[in-house]
């Protein structure tokens, strides 16, 4: 990928995860990288074709690691999934999910059709880890697999969210928690 391209990317996910979509516009990423609105225009006709860019590199990104995890057993996998985000307590973000999911309404529908994907990619993984780790008796909960699936996935976003919130170690103390199943 062009470095240029890279950057505008890298860059409108921080601001997603920092400050949300519709707060930040191309003239923050420009004057950042101290590059012209026209040079993002090029890569990016519209706002929101960067928007969908940063939810598939997400998405990517989890995909990766899904690879990267499928040998682990299955509480490491979900131990790594709980995890994953550590990095983003120091900077306050949330993630991708948690910071464009309130918006999403007004969210353009080409953006809203990608984090609709990536949220069923998680919760599809996260599910199908549950179910067969309860199988194999390394995890124990009444929920069906699909809700606890949804319960340890709304935990963490608001955790991310709660923390940015009171900058306490309210996403360590729920991490904790989700780790006891």
């Amino acid at each position: 990928m062009n470095d240029t391209r890279s950057e505008i990317v890298r860059l409108a996910s921080e601001l997603i995860r920092s400050i949300g979509y519709n707060a930040f516009s191309y003239t923050d990423i420009s004057q950042k990288l101290h590059i012209k609105n026209a040079a993002i225009h090029y890569y990016f006709p519209s706002k929101s074709d960067l928007g969908v860019e940063v939810i598939k590199q997400n998405l990517e990104a989890f995909n990766n690691n899904m690879e990267a995890w499928k040998n682990l057993g299955y509480r490491e996998q979900l131990n790594k999934y709980l995890t994953m985000h550590d990095s983003f307590i120091k900077k306050n973000w949330v993630c991708i999910v948690g910071s464009l999911a309130p918006s999403y309404d007004t969210l353009p529908e080409n953006m809203q059709k990608e984090l609709q994907h990536l949220v069923n990619t998680i919760l599809g993984w996260l599910t199908d880890l549950l179910e067969t780790g309860r199988q194999a008796k390394e995890f124990t909960f009444t929920e069906s697999p699909r809700t606890k699936a949804f319960i340890i996935h709304s935990a963490l976003l608001s955790a991310l969210q709660m923390n940015k919130v009171l900058r306490d170690d309210v996403y360590k103390s729920i991490q904790q928690g989700l780790m006891n199943i």
